[in-house]
């Protein structure tokens, strides 16, 4: 593991945190069983599942194109070997990363004839973990030789439209490599590629694409119009830019733009666009509807599990950049409901696009341009199970971060354990909690030697009345910012933290509304049944009569148990919310008619794969 973070160098822009090394932070408790659980199920299978994203992947020697899967899968197993202390993971997986090393051309290139651009620059990003977690300088060399082919190949062959679009990891590769080496001329191959790729920043600015694309174009329209265009065609154009993956990467490309070139526009731009698509496009799980392409905010439109990793992805990368932190609310939330979902209640499939309101799980052609089984918890695709894999591991690693004033920053609190030295100072932080369920967390500090440094704890902005007690203190701090614990430190000394969690509603598609505590979206589950099979396939469906509706007149109090939390509220039915097509019909905007009222228990939206996480409110 290296022992030190490397902050941006000049003349980079700096931003106020920086990663840990990979092995810094240890999984704990309810993370440690998470990770174990995909480790042993999921992550150890994948490979077997699909040979191209093993040892038979032409990245490391085989004759399968593993594509941007394989680096996916191999980024899972370094952080996760890294996070558990797993040797036998840890040593397979590097294993892995010296064939890759090894295979480089002698002209710097990489990776199968044919290989995307978009695939070597995540295999890049995998290279960096890899490197964070030995420091071996031949990784660095790998990398110093790839940017050298990449300034001689985009002098003489730009970067085509499709691969303008994925530029986000090799920036952020070759950023890192810049940061460790001091090579300013990786600097000039990166500008190369701000030059060539494509401007999100304007996009993000400006974002066009408010409503759902079925609105400007049918399916048949696009089909037809793809046949008789090239890749420069205007629909080929559309297409890119509405596609959900490609906006959650955008969002990270604009960030480092602006790291490389200090410009406030580029710094900016993820925050404006980032609002811009959850007001046109936000989904109750904390993605986007995208399915692929932007859907709207109907609760029955898909989110895809792609697009959510992406997100992560981004806001994971935007914590290290000038004034990124406002996505760390939002990245919460995508972990422990969006990504949570996409994984089955058995954890033994994935489910490459969901629904908010989701009533039937069926083969069905849902959503356009996507398969009639893209709804289905199943093990048909790669990408989406390879980018989930790798979705909690990067969490977890970005819990922690180092302040530029050389103290430790909380992103997160589920459990953990943070190894680093400060200077001079070994410090260790055991974080002992039930996250997200409680907001109750403990923060135990370990030192040899007493030793002054600031301990930043970022309080999210629906902790109302958040605290901190240090040592017999109580400070006070401010939702939406950091509390920042400057002090001379001593062996066994604590902080309490505490973040209130009061349940609340959120406005949502039209006049209905979401329910949240913390980082926790909520939904009703209502009685599902298997309504038919479709082959081996079963068909798992509510039951006649699942609508409901939410009571706004009455208080929703939580229930907290060793299971988790649970809400109590009240609601009425209402029968004639039912089915159209598919898919669950959008919720009634103005309800005519009251019907019985009931009970409802909430649960956590990842708990319920029949669920209604957008409901209609009555008074």
């Amino acid at each position: 593991m290296l022992t030190r973070t490397f902050f941006a160098r000049a003349p980079l822009a700096p931003g106020r945190f920086a990663p840990l090394p990979a092995g810094a932070i240890s999984a704990q408790g309810a993370l440690r069983e998470r990770l174990i659980s995909l480790r042993a199920g999921l992550l150890s299978r994948c490979a077997s599942l699909f040979p191209e994203v093993g040892e038979q992947s032409a990245w490391f020697g085989g004759d399968l194109p593993g594509g941007i899967a394989a680096a996916d899968a191999l980024e899972a197993s370094l952080l996760t070997a890294a996070l558990l202390g797993d040797e036998e993971l840890r040593r397979d997986s590097l294993r892995l990363v010296r064939r890759v090393v090894d295979a480089q051309r002698e002209d710097g290139g990489f990776g199968a004839q044919g290989e995307s651009f978009a695939a070597r620059g995540r295999m890049l990003r995998a290279l960096g973990t890899a490197y964070s977690m030995t420091g071996d300088k031949r990784v660095l060399t790998f990398m110093l030789r790839y940017m050298k082919y990449l300034r001689d190949t985009l002098r003489s062959s730009p970067l085509s439209a499709e691969d303008a679009m994925h530029t986000a990891d090799t920036l952020e590769a070759g950023i890192f490599l810049y940061n460790v080496t001091g090579q300013k001329a990786v600097l000039s191959v990166l500008m190369m590629l701000v030059s060539q790729g494509a401007d999100y920043t304007s996009l993000l600015h400006a974002f066009p694409y408010r409503a759902p694309l079925s609105r400007t174009m049918s399916v048949s329209d696009i089909l037809r119009a793809l046949e008789a265009e090239d890749e420069t065609g205007y629909t080929h154009h559309l297409l890119r830019q509405t596609r959900g993956d490609n906006l959650c990467e955008g969002l990270r490309v604009s960030a480092l733009c602006g790291v490389l070139t200090g410009s406030g526009k580029h710094l900016s731009a993820p925050e404006i666009g980032l609002a811009r698509l959850n007001k046109a496009h936000g989904a109750a799980c904390g993605g986007i509807t995208a399915d692929p392409q932007l859907a709207g905010t109907h609760p029955s439109r898909g989110v895809s599990a792609t697009s959510v990793c992406e997100l992560a992805a981004s806001l994971e990368t935007l914590l290290s950049c000038p004034g990124g932190e406002h996505g760390a609310d939002q990245l919460e939330t995508l972990l422990y409901n969006a990504v949570d979902a996409a994984f089955s209640p058995d954890g033994r499939s994935v489910q490459p696009i969901q629904q908010a309101n989701q009533v039937l799980l069926s083969r069905a052609d849902r959503f356009p341009l996507s398969g009639d089984g893209d709804g289905l918890f199943s093990l048909s695709d790669a990408r989406a199970l390879c980018a989930l894999l790798a979705a909690w591991p990067r969490f977890a690693q970005h819990q922690w971060m180092v302040s530029r004033d050389d103290g430790l920053c909380a992103m997160s609190y589920a459990p953990c354990r943070v190894n680093y030295r400060l200077g001079e100072t070994s410090v260790r932080l055991t974080v002992s909690s039930r996250y997200p369920v409680s907001g109750s967390v403990r923060i135990a500090v370990s030192l040899k030697e007493s030793a002054a440094f600031p301990i930043h704890l970022r309080i999210p902005e629906w902790a109302k009345g958040a605290s901190a007690a240090v040592c017999g203190d109580i400070l006070p701090a401010v939702p939406g910012s950091f509390l920042t614990v400057n002090r001379q430190w001593h062996d066994g000394d604590e902080i309490l933290l505490t973040l209130p969690m009061a349940p609340a509603t959120l406005p949502s598609f039209h006049q209905a509304v979401s329910v949240m505590r913390g980082p926790l979206r909520f939904a009703y589950a209502p009685e599902a049944e298997e309504t038919a099979r479709e082959g081996a396939e079963p068909v798992w469906g509510a039951k006649e009569g699942f609508g409901v509706a939410l009571l706004s007149s009455h208080p929703i109090e939580a229930e907290e148990s060793e299971d988790g939390v649970l809400l109590r509220a009240r609601g009425i039915r209402v029968p004639r919310w039912g089915l159209r097509a598919s898919s669950c019909d959008q919720p009634p905007i103005a309800l005519s008619e009251t019907g019985e009222e009931i009970a409802l228990t909430l649960v956590p939206y990842a708990k319920a794969a029949i669920r209604l996480a957008v409901l209609p409110t009555a008074q």
